[in-house]
């Protein structure tokens, strides 16, 4: 082979790679293939071998514990999952979660507000930490972080702000004498008929920029969350959104054959090239 043609062939591949890269990742929030600081594919990294649903109907075949991370606004088939005994754990601020929780009877709402605390982490009131009441899935923190939350009602608070806490409705970051200083709270469980469920008021808590080292607390809850038989929604989720090749990305996760056959058929036309040139 002509050491011109090596050279074409190694830079189409990094151009093929570079190309690849861009199209397969997003910046869209909570995305599991945005790996930027608030993308979630660290999380996914950490969640590989787990079990996955990808439509309403798959939650007829799996039990324990089911993930809902920014959940849409389709929650078909979960107050039958709930009832069989299961545990639902939905990490929401945008208050979707709350036509879910009407529907099973839950007293847990989520407010999608500016939470504020002196709690802060980095001098931004926004990033706070919580205290841990009752322990977190085995995990034995006493506290928590949390990336801008809002906040919930009802149930039992599981994690909580201090006293020095309060939703700055003007944003200006300071407790106006409209603005009460209080507790509220960020996680909160309730029993539902055979079920459980729990209501997380951050889906930030599964992002890449708050599981780092520095965030050694969330870490180790995560850690212990993922020691649970633990299923993943990824049928209304904001970690499934992205452009570019993501769609596709999302068909090979779920089936796993697909994706060893493209690689394959990619691998063949790689070696196909290759003994071209060398002709």
């Amino acid at each position: 082979m002509k050491i011109q043609s090596v050279i074409a062939l190694i830079l189409l591949l990094l151009a093929a790679a570079v190309l690849i890269s861009q199209l397969a990742t997003t910046d869209a929030e909570y995305s599991r293939y945005n790996i930027n600081w608030n993308g979630t594919s660290d999380f996914f990294g950490m969640a590989a071998g787990k079990d996955f649903v990808y439509s309403n109907e798959d939650l007829a075949s799996v039990s324990g514990t089911l993930l809902l991370i920014a959940p849409g606004t389709d929650f078909t088939g979960l107050a039958d999952y709930l009832r069989q005994g299961n545990t639902i754990i939905i990490a929401d601020q945008s208050e979707n979660a709350n036509i879910f929780l009407e529907e099973i009877g839950s007293s847990i709402r989520v407010h999608n507000e500016s939470l504020r605390s002196t709690s802060m982490e980095y001098k931004d009131m926004g990033i706070f930490r919580g205290t841990v009441s009752t322990d977190i899935f085995g995990s034995g923190v006493t506290e928590m972080m949390f990336n801008y939350p809002g906040y919930v009602t009802g149930g039992d608070a599981l994690v909580s702000t201090s006293y020095l806490s309060w939703v700055d409705i003007n944003g200006n970051n300071i407790a106006d004498s409209d603005e009460p200083l209080k507790v509220y709270s960020l996680i909160a469980s309730e029993n539902i008929s055979n079920g459980r469920v729990i209501v997380v008021a951050d889906p930030s808590v599964f992002i890449n920029s708050m599981l780092v080292q520095t965030h050694t607390e969330n870490m180790v809850v995560i850690n212990a969350l993922l020691e649970r038989n633990l299923t993943i929604d990824q049928a209304n989720s904001a970690t499934t959104e992205g452009g570019g090749l993501t769609p596709l990305l999302q068909t090979m996760h779920r089936y796993p054959a697909l994706g060893t056959a493209i690689l394959a058929i990619l691998l063949i036309l790689a070696i196909i090239g290759i003994r071209r040139i060398q002709q």
